[in-house]
């Protein structure tokens, strides 16, 4: 790997590290900003809707504008990290309710800029044969704000209040504007690609539908991890943080050795085997087991979901020539969509049927995401020369 590609990628996993302490930074400063404003617990939660709505919405739009822009692609991701920049330094300094709704759907809009853009960056420099392996790094950048950066915002919070995470989110944003302004080389339609015409949208439709099912999943099994744990296990603080730190680093792993395994015996095998295999695990996690088997499932659960990330995504960029921008976009929405699904289905059911039950409902939701990526065939391009001038 040259040296210019090294930096690629360690621009484009810092900036989505950021991204990622960004969206889940939110949910465990919750029960401070609530206070704070005087508001209810629900009403401060669409605080994280607002911006997982805009963030979705947005995304489609930004990636078929950095399509279109060729050359000047870099302007719209920079752009993205100055309004993200100016959202964060708006959350920080909200002094109403009102406003702080606002700033937190500004960055939603922001990062919809953001995180296509450098999939698309990334895999549309990524060699061939590395492509999966070079996704798998950012998604992996992304993953570690999970474990590594909302912790530490958390911590700063606690010592300095609410405000100061976002301070300092808003400063790394306007640092990794400077650098992605200056790294990523220009690009263009590559002229000896074949040519194809602009894909119709129920073929975006169709492929991202998988994204979906994952998500759903994944994400309604997740998200009610910790409730069923304290409630049916009785675990403590201290134990939802180790589990919480065992699934984190499994999703880190199972996304780079996803994108490394893809790279070797193909995208196609390597994602539907992930979603496949899912099955069975989140059976298996439904039980709730001791801890003493719970923290090694969590990690081979998320090992094995995260793997279909970066495979996917690679796959997609192979199945969508010159639109590279546009079905990562979409991808994306297709996963904030899932996310939202999977939460909102899952209360109901946990409430009727307990957590053992939504497990299995999400393992049907991955089988059919399984099926579903067996039986799509897409278009796929390999051995393209690189994007870029």
């Amino acid at each position: 790997m040259s040296g210019n590609q090294a930096i690629w990628l360690f621009t484009g996993a810092a900036t989505l590290f950021l991204v990622g302490t960004d969206v889940f930074i939110m949910s465990p400063l919750l029960p401070a900003i609530s206070a704070e404003f005087g508001v209810t617990p629900a009403a401060a939660g669409w605080l994280v809707t607002v911006m997982a709505v805009m963030y979705a919405c947005g995304s489609p739009w930004a990636g078929t504008l950095f399509d279109r822009l060729q050359e000047r692609r870099s302007y719209v991701l920079v752009a993205g990290l100055v309004c993200f920049a100016l959202a964060n330094l708006g959350t920080a300094l909200a002094d109403s309710f009102l406003l702080l709704l606002g700033s937190r759907l500004a960055a939603g809009l922001s990062l919809a800029a953001i995180a296509p853009s450098v999939y698309a960056f990334v895999s549309g420099l990524a060699p061939a044969n590395r492509r999966a392996a070079w996704l798998s790094v950012v998604v992996s950048g992304n993953l570690t704000g999970l474990w590594v950066g909302t912790p530490l915002g958390t911590l700063l919070a606690g010592w300095e209040g609410w405000r100061l995470p976002f301070l300092c989110i808003a400063a790394g944003s306007l640092l990794l504007a400077l650098l992605n302004g200056r790294v990523w080389p220009k690009m263009r339609k590559n002229t000896l690609m074949p040519q194809t015409k602009r894909r119709p949208l129920c073929d975006v439709l169709r492929s991202v539908v998988v994204t979906i099912l994952w998500s759903m999943a994944m994400y309604g099994v997740y998200t009610f991890l910790g409730t069923a744990l304290a409630q049916q296990n009785e675990f403590t603080s201290a134990q939802l943080a180790v589990s919480l730190t065992a699934y984190g680093v499994g999703a880190m792993l199972g996304s780079l050795s996803g994108g490394r395994i893809a790279d070797w015996i193909g995208e196609r095998p390597v994602s539907t085997a992930s979603l496949l295999v899912l099955v069975p695990f989140l059976s298996l996690v439904g039980t709730l087991p001791s801890s003493n088997w719970l923290y090694p499932l969590l990690f081979l659960w998320a090992l094995v979901g995260y793997a279909f990330v970066p495979s996917y995504q690679s796959r997609l960029s192979n199945e969508y020539p010159g639109e590279t921008g546009r079905i990562m976009s979409w991808n994306i929405t297709g996963m904030y969509i899932g996310m939202t699904l999977g939460s909102y289905l899952g209360g109901p059911v946990y409430q009727l049927w307990g957590f053992t039950a939504l497990a299995l409902i999400c393992g049907g939701f991955a089988l059919g995401a399984g099926v579903l990526s067996m039986g799509f065939v897409g278009k796929q391009v390999r051995n393209a020369p690189p994007d870029h001038l």
